[in-house]
């Protein structure tokens, strides 16, 4: 008798395996993962992707993966991670090297044009009738104005902030920092997060106070803020890529092709990450309003049966 019972519980538990498998082969959905990396533009890009691959074509679905950037770029190099659709890879130029020499990741082009990044300050700190620091023409000048910079946890020093904990960038104000000779009179900051990181920057703004610190475009703050770049701390202009995984052009070679003909500009990020700051969205709720706003530039990219789809899905 115990054996019988033993039989029909192991059958049963083969039955309800086959039942779950039989599932997931029903559902019969690939799943592409994207990197969501912390600033919004790729969050909302993602998710505009994601619901045209979901929506608009056979047999996909979208998930997002959320980590730091070197981290993404190693999870797609290593097949966990499908696609990044802001590669920012001017920021980390030898591990984006070996992973394109090697294969592992292929590189789409550009979603938007090169983008600024540098430390930027308010306007009013250098221009205008009441500027504090008229003569502050670059970074040189900074130890000159450093009591306008004061930190706030450490009243021998001034503060500039150099980025993001995590962030690759980090390395470049690092050298900005340094061969500018001002670790005499300035502590580099890090922030814990981009939006941390903004925090500050409005702080000191709507205080009228000095700020200076790394930044980029395109973003909600800049588009709010009058802000200028320091000469001396621009970087690079930014390859802003659309990169993906070897695997992606067995998996979903429909997808590779969409993700090639993505292209925006800095003026619609700008102008949808001021919607989205403004009313408060989600990343789902920007993307689709930009699908539902902007059919003249994402309808460029689909074939005319996706798009329809899309359409009717929104």
């Amino acid at each position: 008798m115990r054996k019988i019972c033993i039989f029909v519980v192991l059958i049963s538990l083969l039955f309800s395996v086959s039942l779950m498998a039989g599932g997931d082969q029903e559902e019969g959905l690939t799943t592409i993962v994207f990197g969501d990396v912390s600033w919004d533009s790729v969050q909302v890009h993602n998710r505009i992707a994601g619901f045209i691959i979901e929506n608009g074509m056979d047999g996909y679905k979208a998930d997002y993966m959320s980590g730091d950037t070197l981290p993404i770029i190693n999870g797609i190099a290593m097949g966990d991670i499908d696609v990044d659709m802001e590669s920012w890879h001017s920021n980390f130029p030898e591990a984006y090297e070996q992973h394109t020499s090697s294969g592992d990741i292929i590189d789409l082009g550009k979603n938007m044009p090169d983008a600024p990044q540098g430390w930027w300050i308010p306007r009013y700190v250098v221009e205008g009738p009441d500027a504090m620091a008229p003569g502050l023409k670059s970074v040189k000048d900074l130890p000159k104005y450093a009591e306008l910079f004061k930190d706030p946890e450490d009243p021998s020093k001034s503060l500039v902030y150099g980025g993001v904990a995590g962030w690759s960038q980090m390395k470049i104000s690092e050298k900005i920092f340094n061969d500018n000779g001002l670790s005499d009179t300035y502590n580099l900051g890090i922030a814990g997060s981009g939006a941390a990181l903004a925090g500050t920057m409005v702080g000191a703004y709507e205080k009228g106070e000095a700020w200076c610190g790394y930044y980029w475009a395109p973003t909600a703050v800049l588009g709010k803020l009058d802000m200028v770049r320091l000469p001396g701390s621009e970087y690079e202009a930014a390859d802003v890529n659309i990169l993906v995984g070897k695997s992606m052009l067995e998996k979903a070679p429909d997808v590779v092709e969409f993700l090639k003909k993505y292209a925006t500009t800095v003026d619609d990020n700008n102008e949808f990450l001021a919607k989205m700051d403004a009313e408060d969205w989600s990343s789902e709720e920007t993307a689709k309003w930009f699908l539902k706003n902007k059919e003249d530039v994402w309808t460029q990219w689909l074939p005319a049966e996706v798009v329809e789809r899309v359409k009717a899905a929104l």
